[in-house]
């Protein structure tokens, strides 16, 4: 019985353990619930957070964007209100100088009305003096003072006319004046200063040794293949190419290249190489000329005309580059048509192709004007576009508007401060050189050289140079020049050759 008893307390006494631990456990599963809920709640508001601030950073970005857009079409609207203002101001200073004018109309025929009462009064004053003197009648004396007053009015109306004529001109100047300073304003080109020498950059001095080549047979072939000069001194790491024609240096350029990264070189090389290169610069020469007539936005060139383009970019004129000049011609002609109410393409275009003559002015007879006219008319020009190019230095009339226009911007680019140089002492020696080649001629009596030496005038002695020889002699002179005097263009020599008779009475 007492065991009975001491187990069941025994039992009790776990029971009332599980019963107390059970009690603990679930309080601190009941905590750690809590712990873990309120951590979890932490958590979610702090991602929210994290949410709500990516939204209000969202937010803030695309204010801030549309901020943006709003400054740059303020901006823009500004502009336009600032032309606006512009726009209205100008139309303010043209409706005073309306104003002036009308004002000015009308004080001139408020004078012209005071004269008019007083010639009447004249008139009778006259009619009167002329009845009670001459006894005339009536009829007589009217023909008389309108004969005077015909006479009269015909001297006010030539004056009248004569102020006019002057204002016109001075408006028509001023206005010249002020479209010229736009369109120069609106064109802005570069100053390129040409050389007639070209630097090629070799690795080692030792390759100059092979460039010369035995007893210099290859610097010999070469120049025979390329129609180039080269020079090969102490300068380190470098030799020279020397020549007038760009085209030529520019090939004798590719091939000493060429030639340097093969390594062999020869003659029979040389010359495999340079027909080589040849070939292969009318395709850089054709895509100089679509860049440039890109550049203007000319299209449907013929490709004839293209390639002579390109040939431009080696040619100069008093160390003015001829593309460029060219590309400044048409930018200027386009600006001067807008301005004057022509047609801005036609005079881009003849502006483009004005000096094309230029590219094969030394191969043909003939002034590169006339010699581009006819390569125009020839690849199907315009006939308008043909005449620009012709009339651009006055040698045939101008026929259009356009054709006007290429002429002055010819003259701008040309004569701008920057464009062309030569050094005076070189002119005056190229000019001193002309007149004396010409003055070495039996018969010749005096030489000048006139136009900036591209035209000299020789006057020979009738005795000695008769007109069957005079022709000869004409073409000796040229090719005398030709041969010993470096000049741009092409030189007339003009032959006068004539006889006076004279008597006293």
């Amino acid at each position: 019985m007492i065991q009975e008893t001491w187990v069941f307390a025994v039992l009790s006494a776990l029971l009332l353990i599980g019963v107390v631990l059970l009690f603990f456990a679930k309080s601190k599963l009941l905590t750690n619930a809590k712990k873990e809920a309120a951590l979890l709640k932490e958590k979610m508001i702090a991602e929210e957070k994290e949410k709500i601030k990516k939204l209000e950073q969202e937010k803030l970005k695309k204010l801030s964007q549309k901020e943006q857009e709003l400054k740059e079409k303020e901006f823009k609207i500004q502009k336009k209100a600032d032309f606006v203002e512009q726009k209205e101001k100008n139309i303010l200073e043209r409706e005073k100088i309306l104003q002036e004018k009308l004002s000015e109309l009308n004080q001139k025929s408020k004078v012209l009305k005071v004269r008019e009462e007083e010639l009447s009064k004249k008139i009778n004053e006259q009619k009167s003096l002329l009845e009670k003197i001459s006894q005339l009648s009536s009829e007589e004396a009217k023909k008389m003072l309108i004969s005077a007053l015909e006479e009269e009015a015909r001297k006010d109306a030539q004056k009248l006319i004569s102020d006019i004529l002057r204002r016109a001109e001075e408006d028509a100047q001023r206005k010249a004046r002020r479209i010229l300073a736009t369109v120069i304003q609106r064109t802005s080109t570069e100053n390129i200063v040409p050389l007639t020498t070209t630097t090629v950059k070799i690795g080692s001095d030792d390759l100059k040794g092979r460039i010369i080549g035995r007893e210099g047979r290859n610097i010999k072939a070469f120049e025979a293949a390329t129609g180039v000069e080269l020079i090969v001194d102490d300068t380190p790491g470098e030799v020279m190419l020397s020549s007038f024609d760009g085209v030529k240096r520019f090939i004798a350029k590719l091939t000493l290249e060429k030639l340097l990264e093969d390594g062999r070189i020869h003659p029979a090389r040389i010359e495999e190489i340079a027909d080589k290169v040849k070939e292969d610069v009318g395709k850089h020469l054709k895509e100089i000329g679509i860049d440039a007539a890109q550049k203007i936005g000319i299209s449907n060139l013929p490709e004839e005309i293209i390639n002579l383009l390109g040939r431009m970019q080696f040619r100069t004129s008093y160390t003015q580059n001829m593309m460029e000049h060219s590309l400044e011609v048409a930018r200027i002609a386009k600006s001067l048509a807008w301005e004057l109410g022509a047609n801005p393409e036609i005079s881009a275009r003849a502006g483009l192709l004005h000096d094309i003559g230029k590219a094969i002015s030394d191969e043909v007879e003939g002034s590169h004007a006339r010699v581009g006219a006819d390569i125009a008319r020839k690849y199907g020009e315009k006939d308008i576009v043909v005449n620009a190019i012709e009339a651009h230095h006055e040698e045939v009339p101008f026929e259009s508007l356009e054709a006007v226009i290429v002429a002055t911007a010819d003259a701008i680019s040309a004569t701008r401060p920057g464009a062309r140089m030569e050094a005076g002492d070189q002119y005056v020696k190229r000019i001193s050189k002309i007149e004396e080649i010409a003055m070495m001629f039996d018969g010749v009596e005096r030489a000048y050289a006139i136009s900036a030496g591209r035209e000299v005038r020789v006057i020979v002695k009738p005795e000695k140079v008769t007109e069957e020889t005079a022709p000869v002699l004409v073409q000796e002179i040229a090719k005398k020049i030709s041969q010993q005097v470096e000049f741009p263009g092409q030189l007339k020599v003009i032959l006068i050759r004539e006889q006076r008779w004279a008597e006293t009475a």
